[in-house]
């Protein structure tokens, strides 16, 4: 009777290097790298124009009162859009400001009140000029035959912004009559 020896065969090898799995995890490592060094070479070798762009918007943004929502003193919803009106800045709600007094008001909130004023009941009109920082849309808004941007900083609810000069003297008079934040120690102070 001829008894066959029954070797072990081995059905994975080590490899070329000869080190079991350290080798393999050297070799994916490897490639993992390369694959990400490929594809951040590919993103900044790429033109720009192959992933697309923001487009810069223009063009006018118009919405019947039960369309306009208020978000804050400088952002409104105006249908789908949420855009902040250009060359203004207004407190967020929440932020407390001081009067002469010594009582502190929620200036921001009030700043919301008074651009909802502006704007509640009337057809809004907004001419949509570039983005801000957040990529919202800026705009300059009429609402019932009225500047919304000019109104809000010459009622003093908001500030001119450095890019506005031509709403720096109606934040001077603003201040000057101290209307709206300019009644507060906090705003005149800052």
């Amino acid at each position: 009777m001829c008894v066959l020896s029954q070797k072990s065969r081995r059905i994975f090898h080590s490899g070329p290097t000869g080190k079991g799995r350290g080798g393999i995890v050297r070799t994916v490592a490897a490639g993992l790298i390369g694959a990400v060094g490929g594809a951040a070479l590919m993103l900044i070798a790429l033109p720009a124009e192959l992933f697309g762009r923001v487009p810069v918007l223009s063009g006018t943004l118009t919405a019947d009162a039960p369309q306009i929502a208020v978000v804050d003193g400088d952002t409104l919803r105006v249908r789908d859009t949420v855009l902040r009106l250009k060359g203004v800045s207004a407190p967020r709600r929440g932020q407390i400001c001081q009067r002469d007094d010594g009582t502190g008001y929620d200036c921001g909130a009030a700043a919301t009140e008074a651009l909802a004023g502006f704007v509640r009941g009337h057809l809004i009109a907004c001419e949509l000029n570039g983005r801000d920082v957040a990529g919202h849309p800026l705009a300059m808004c009429e609402s019932g035959g009225r500047d919304v941007n000019r109104a809000m900083v010459a009622g003093g609810w908001a500030r001119a912004q450095v890019d506005a000069p031509a709403f720096g003297d109606d934040e001077a008079g603003a201040r000057a009559r101290q209307v709206g934040l300019w009644q507060s120690r906090s705003a005149k102070a800052s």
